[in-house]
């Protein structure tokens, strides 16, 4: 299961905007239409069915999950039961020339426990 880092900095939709903007040199509203119809466009070409493929970047697809059984609210019932329905999420695989361009360090599975342990 992921380990959600609180102490990894985070950039707000909203920063990322500006920086694109500031970075293409157009303006703010130019950057946010686009921005919105870039992940729109996305989000329906997956949700018909496709694949899509940026070359050089990457390619988002749906990835298909079966439905489940589980448990609800263990703490006021412990026998109560549920269904999960079949369900799909957005996944992303970026191309090996981009993977090649991630210059963070990871972090040691002893940096992760000890994080962990002082939170």
């Amino acid at each position: 299961m992921p380990v959600t880092r609180s102490d990894e900095p985070k950039v707000s939709k909203r920063e990322f905007v500006q920086r694109v903007s500031k970075r293409a040199g157009l303006s703010l509203r130019t950057t946010q239409l686009a921005y919105d119809a870039i992940f729109e466009e996305i989000l329906d070409l997956v949700n018909a069915g496709n694949r899509v493929t940026l070359t050089g970047f990457g390619k988002f697809y749906a990835q298909p999950h079966k439905g489940h059984n589980v448990v609800l609210n263990i703490r006021d019932d412990p026998h109560a039961r549920g269904q999960v329905d079949d369900y799909a999420v957005l996944k992303f695989s970026a191309t090996r020339e981009v993977n090649k361009k991630v210059t963070v360090t990871p972090r040691s599975r002893d940096d992760e426990s000890r994080q962990r342990s002082n939170e």
